[in-house]
């Protein structure tokens, strides 16, 4: 297993060099008490999306000398960003954080009874599982059915040319995970490595997979999978607003939920809050 923080994709340095290889302005900054934090600049602001990752506790002084204009925060760092200067712009989201370890029996007797049970019907059915590498050839079909889906449902995510950026740069840290009926493809899944953790990335479903719950054969078999080299898998936001479905879908898993601290903007000139005492490391600014 990888000995270094577990740190969410966006502040992997693996994903930092996707980004460059996009063109993109991305860089790393240092910060006294947390992983070097990946940054991107943007229409002239400094951006650390999921981070930083703190190693020693939030520390307001550090993010008070950073250069950063705005923070979507990981979160336990809101009283360190109002010390700091900075103030919330957008709310928090909450993210479903699946544990690998404990072994195959431990991860299913974490699951909800009624995802258990979608798993054996999946598996009952005795999909044909493919296991890929990404490639941008092969598997044009996924990326075309997902711009399709996003079209329809309204959604976005990563650009599809960072994920390839990633696949170039990381081949052996994507993984495909493609379900067959009848030697077509019914449903898929793409996860992203970087270090100890893996993220979900895209998943596309026909009307054969969403029929054989190809999903819940796919994702458990990610799981076990990704177990040798990850002790968790990042399974994305969860909505249970807009997207209640997949919202079951990912606790039903078995996934902790965890909400993340919201984004942040420092203005220029605002005077830092005083925290409650005790809530920043350093205390009296």
């Amino acid at each position: 297993m990888d000995s270094a923080p577990l740190l969410p994709l966006q502040q992997h340095p693996a994903f930092t060099a996707a980004l460059r290889r996009c063109g993109a302005a991305a860089l790393c900054i240092d910060l006294p008490g947390a992983a070097p934090v990946q940054v991107i600049r943007r229409f002239g602001l400094s951006l650390a999306s999921r981070g930083p990752v703190w190693l020693d506790g939030p520390d307001a002084r550090a993010l008070r000398r950073a250069p950063l204009a705005l923070v979507n925060s990981d979160g336990g760092d809101t009283a360190a960003l109002r010390v700091a200067g900075f103030r919330r712009i957008f709310t928090a989201a909450t993210v479903a954080e699946l544990s690998l370890t404990g072994g195959r029996e431990a991860r299913l007797s974490r699951m909800a009874g009624t995802w258990r049970n979608a798993l054996r019907r999946a598996e009952a059915a005795s999909p044909c599982l493919r296991a890929e590498r990404l490639c941008p050839t092969h598997h044009r079909w996924l990326l075309d059915a997902d711009r399709r889906q996003q079209r329809a449902k309204g959604f976005r995510t990563l650009p599809h040319g960072l994920l390839l950026a990633y696949a170039a740069i990381r081949p052996g840290d994507t993984l495909v995970l493609t379900a067959l009926h009848g030697g077509t493809p019914a449903a898929a899944m793409l996860f992203l490595v970087h270090g100890a953790v893996a993220t979900y990335q895209l998943g596309w479903s026909g009307p054969e997979g969403r029929r054989l719950a190809c999903h819940h054969a796919l994702l458990h078999a990610a799981m076990d999978r990704l177990a040798d080299s990850c002790v968790r898998l990042d399974l994305g936001t969860v909505d249970t607003v807009n997207a209640p479905g997949l919202a079951r879908f990912k606790i039903g898993t078995g996934a902790t939920l965890r909400p993340l601290g919201g984004t942040w903007l420092r203005v220029p000139g605002l005077q830092a809050c005083p925290a409650p005492h005790g809530a920043c490391r350093d205390g009296a600014l």
